[in-house]
């Protein structure tokens, strides 16, 4: 058995030591289970330096986490596992007095306490969200799936009464720093803004909890948003104002950074567009590979796939650059529209020596992902179809 196999085993043991394995949505499918019959076949383009953890001195749980090594990914991230991304300070926000104020153009004003919050009715979202940086240079290993409790966005929102002439929901955390904008330097809040006509505002919620207990300092406590089938940067963390706009907000975090810059050519001249990071982009990614210990029999190739919760039509896989193939799709353990799905490809045994193994989703609105970002000239939104290497 090989070290990243027994590691795998290590890992099973310490699931079941810690009584996931009791939750059966922290665990693997059953086809990717390892045992004495099967074992890893190794990645090639995994660097040396590849982490899942930041060094240092950390003083909150959950505060040195990277991302996950998709090798071992599972139905639902342990939440100490999901990566962490903060643009500005880490609040220290008390739940006693902790308050949400409903703002702007509203006909009813709000101001609403964590209690207040936990009154309302129970909503839960199990969601897959993905750093909009997260990309093929850091192995993908910036996404999670994690089930969120909390209250209904879109309740509170008719109980404030939202104007008329209400354009843009604008989420603000009470995380801040100072910003340099041409001459001037300014307090900022980090603040994001969704569209008040956009479908997502049904499915969001103002979580308080995540997969069971309250949420981390670290991921948002008290409250945060989440907003189902947005990249993570639009899940705004610790939480304490709501905005009813009647201009669009245009803050650094939706106008000059998360701020995808694309090519495209017009006639005999490229153009250049400017998009804001906003919604999931459909994208599979190949997480492992097995072949029996035997050394005969057929290769099995296991990857995830993920939408802005638009139904997955299908996910093909290629080998050494050939035809490509209709890869199995797992039966999801928690059915969501907005949680990955896991598939499965069973291959003919390959010859000895390195191989590039590569898979691409297509949803049902026919979108797949593209085999060349080239023209793309920011970090942001990366689902070209991702060529691994594997040695056999």
């Amino acid at each position: 058995m090989d070290a990243l196999t027994r590691r795998a085993v290590l890992q099973q043991v310490m699931l079941a030591g810690a009584g996931l394995a009791l939750v059966p949505e922290f665990g693997w499918p059953a086809a990717w289970q390892l045992d004495a019959s099967r074992t890893l076949v190794p990645f090639e383009d995994i660097p040396d330096n590849f982490a899942t953890r930041r060094t240092g001195d950390f003083k909150l749980p959950g505060q040195d986490a990277l991302g996950i090594d998709l090798r071992n990914v599972t139905w639902k991230t342990p939440i100490n596992d999901t990566f962490i991304v903060s643009h500005y300070n880490t609040p220290a926000l008390e739940a006693g007095s902790y308050e949400l104020s409903v703002t702007g153009n509203a006909g009813r004003p709000l101001r609403l306490s964590l209690d207040d919050l936990k009154r309302r009715p129970r909503v839960d979202r199990t969601v897959t969200f993905e750093c909009g940086g997260n990309q093929e240079r850091i192995m993908n290993r910036m996404v999670s799936t994690c089930t969120w409790t909390g209250a209904s966005l879109k309740s509170v929102l008719d109980d404030a009464r939202p104007a008329n002439d209400v354009v843009d929901v604008v989420f603000w955390g009470a995380d801040k720093g100072e910003e340099t904008i041409r001459t001037g330097k300014y307090e900022m809040h980090f603040a994001r803004s969704i569209p008040i006509d956009d479908p997502v505002l049904n499915d969001a919620i103002l979580a308080y909890e995540v997969d069971g207990a309250p949420l981390p300092v670290v991921h948002g406590f008290p409250v945060r948003l989440i907003a189902p089938g947005w990249y993570g940067v639009a899940n705004v963390k610790w939480l304490d104002r709501i905005e009813l706009s009647p201009r669009r907000y245009l803050g650094r975090f939706m106008g000059r950074d998360y701020v995808t810059i694309m090519g495209r050519q017009v006639g005999d001249r490229t153009e250049w567009t400017e998009t804001s990071v906003t919604r999931i982009l459909v994208k599979s990614m190949v997480a492992r590979v097995t072949r029996p210990a035997s050394g005969s029999g057929p290769m099995t190739i296991f990857g995830v796939a993920m939408t802005d919760g638009t139904p997955l039509d299908r996910v093909e896989v290629q080998v050494d650059g050939g035809a490509w193939r209709a890869a199995r799709l797992e039966p999801q353990q928690i059915r969501s529209p907005h949680a990955w799905t896991f598939w499965s490809l069973d291959i003919d045994p390959l010859l000895p020596g390195s191989h590039a193994v590569a898979s691409r989703a297509t949803d049902r609105r026919g979108r797949t992902q593209p085999a060349d970002l080239s023209m793309k000239k920011s970090n942001w939104e990366n689902n070209a179809i991702w060529v691994r290497r594997i040695r056999v």
